[in-house]
């Protein structure tokens, strides 16, 4: 017999995972603010697509510097601490920002050190975030929890970014990141409220039983190596990033800026990907255990790919949200290592793998690893992106990184332990 409205039914009636998603629901409302209006941020401060690409940059390089040691730390320390610690620094330095808005004294330097330290935070909170999870609610909850968490980002994205429109236009960028601050804050104040039940706990070891800190690290990296179905995916996602991430927070911006209406164009099409990702969180949900994981997931990085291909054609208005939505219904079934809020991208099909497939005491460092390899061809990435669309259009840029998320698919599928990963 199905069980699977039994279980959906109870996942929000888990009191603490309840405040963890009502937190995080409150914060990605915020984040998808702030991700609608930092393009603009740095068009604000007299950058162009080569700035944003620095940008973004100085969010990734933190991450390729800790991420490797913070898995370490996320599966030693207490989980619910590092989320709180992050969501009441990550206030504090867009309180920053904003305030140098009110005053008019942002310089790009101000946001190069933003995206820095929430690059930093991020190195300890994502692996937070994914290793919690498992502690919160059975295992035989985690689609139906990943579910949710991926249906609320999707609503927040789906308003944020109008909202964020409408906020500059007619207000001020001040505004966008003055809601953001209190969204931090707030979800904060929610995480704090969220109990771990000593039941459900990571066991402690006792102080003098503890390995060093490298026997963990390598732990982790033997736990990885024996998953080679795993070890193959970050490869080939570090590579499909290039052309994914590139178009996300640098292409789509500036085509958005040069070819439509601006920041409005692009808030419609951010909450255009939103709606496509939140069709595919629902579907998904519905799912209890899902066979061809491995396959599935490089058929719609291709899909992915080939609706990016098709943006390059400049289409109208209302073709242009249709395609934005397949590439948000596409991103959100496979894994994205990467974000343009610097947040957890909620992916269904691979995080409840991961959740099930890997032990708990070593979720933590295999994220980081996971994230790492995601991460580390990034700011090249950026960088020549942004070249290119200064040397040959946005539109060229478009179409290459469409033509590459489509290749690194197919060789993805080329993979024999992919192909049967179940």
């Amino acid at each position: 017999m199905n069980k699977t409205p039994e279980v959906k039914a109870h996942v929000l009636k888990n009191r603490p995972f309840a405040f963890l998603w009502i937190g995080q629901s409150i914060s990605l409302f915020g984040l998808a603010i702030y991700a609608t209006c930092l393009p603009f941020l740095v068009f604000h401060a007299g950058g162009g697509a080569v700035e944003l690409g620095f940008a973004h940059s100085f969010f990734i390089i933190p991450q390729l510097v800790f991420l490797l040691i913070s898995g370490v730390f996320v599966d030693r320390w207490p989980r619910k601490i590092i989320l709180l610690i992050c969501d009441v620094i990550r206030g504090m330095a867009v309180a920053g920002i904003t305030l140098l808005l009110v005053m008019g004294s942002l310089k790009l330097p101000h946001v190069y050190a933003l995206t820095g330290l929430l690059g930093l935070i991020s190195t300890f909170y994502r692996p937070a975030v994914r290793g919690i999870i498992p502690q919160l609610v059975a295992k035989n909850q985690l689609i139906s929890a990943n579910s949710l968490r991926s249906i609320s980002q999707q609503l927040s994205e789906m308003i944020g970014p109008v909202v964020a429109g409408a906020l500059v236009v007619n207000i001020g960028l001040y505004a966008a990141y003055g809601i953001n601050t209190a969204t931090f804050l707030l979800s904060a104040l929610l995480v704090s409220a969220v109990a771990v039940s000593q039941a459900r706990k990571r066991i402690a070891v006792d102080e003098n039983d503890k390995t060093s800190f490298w026997n963990d690290f390598r732990d982790g990296w033997l736990a990885l190596k024996k998953r080679e179905w795993l070890g193959a995916s970050i490869l080939i996602g570090s590579l499909s990033n290039i052309g994914i991430a590139s178009f996300d927070v640098i292409i789509l911006p500036v085509f958005a800026n040069e070819f439509y209406a601006g920041v409005l164009t692009y808030s419609w099409v951010l909450s255009s990907m939103a709606v496509g990702a939140l069709v595919c969180a629902v579907i998904i949900g519905k799912i209890d255990r899902m066979a061809h994981r491995g396959i599935l997931y490089y058929a719609f990085m291709s899909l992915s790919g080939i609706g990016i291909l098709l943006l390059s054609f400049k289409p109208e208005l209302w073709l242009l949200l249709l395609l934005t939505a397949m590439i948000g219904f596409s991103l959100t079934a496979f894994i994205i290592i990467w974000d343009s809020a610097s947040l957890t991208a909620f992916i269904i099909i691979w995080d409840s793998a991961i959740q099930e497939l890997v032990e708990e005491d070593v979720l933590g460092r295999i994220t980081s690893f996971q994230m790492f390899g995601g991460l580390v061809l990034l700011p090249v990435s950026y960088w020549i992106f942004g070249l290119i669309i200064e040397n040959f259009g946005t539109t060229s840029s478009m179409a290459i990184s469409g033509i590459s998320i489509v290749l690194v698919s197919v060789a993805g599928l080329t993979n024999r332990k992919i192909r049967n990963l179940n």
